[in-house]
């Protein structure tokens, strides 16, 4: 069974990563950004550097040292995603961080931007990477992820309205 640490880890994953989909679904520069969360209270950073580079390496920096002392850290940032055949598409990558355990997991959510001739098209999250985490966890880790991001409606409707699993 999966603890209710990761479950919390669950649920900040996907509702950052959920306003992070509402984000790009409109076809301006999205922010890197990373949500936090200690003692029941949530804050979002955002990570405005000079370039996309130097805000993803500051939100990695963060993410690492923990600066705030947070239980939990998600952060969400935009980048081309290589396919198996070489094709590169658009993607959120997601860094998910439980402190207590060290446990994390690396997500991404393919995409098409809008402003495009096929439209703005979003995939479902992908497991890329993880520590801590077994192959059971998946499930209700998951199942966590979609209430939260159900919690951000009008990121919950676009994403349904726009979901393409064959991204």
């Amino acid at each position: 069974m999966i603890p209710g640490r990761m479950l919390a880890l669950a649920d900040l994953t996907g509702r950052f990563v959920a306003h992070s989909v509402w984000c790009v679904s409109d076809p301006e520069a999205f922010i890197p950004l990373i949500g936090h969360e200690a003692g029941g209270k949530r804050n979002l950073l955002r990570l405005a550097g000079t370039t996309l580079e130097d805000s993803v390496a500051s939100g990695r920096k963060w993410i690492e040292a923990n600066p705030e002392q947070a239980e939990r850290a998600v952060l969400v940032f935009d980048a081309m995603l290589t396919l198996p055949d070489g094709t590169k598409r658009d993607a959120l990558f997601a860094r998910a961080v439980e402190y207590a355990d060290g446990r994390a997991v690396d997500i991404v959510v393919p995409y098409i931007p809008g402003g495009t001739n096929k439209g703005f098209r979003v995939g479902s999250p992908k497991v890329i990477g993880r520590n801590g985490f077994t192959d059971a966890d998946f499930e209700p880790f998951f199942a966590q992820f979609w209430t939260a991001a159900k919690g951000h409606v009008d990121a919950a409707k676009l994403w349904a309205k726009h979901l393409d699993d064959s991204l």
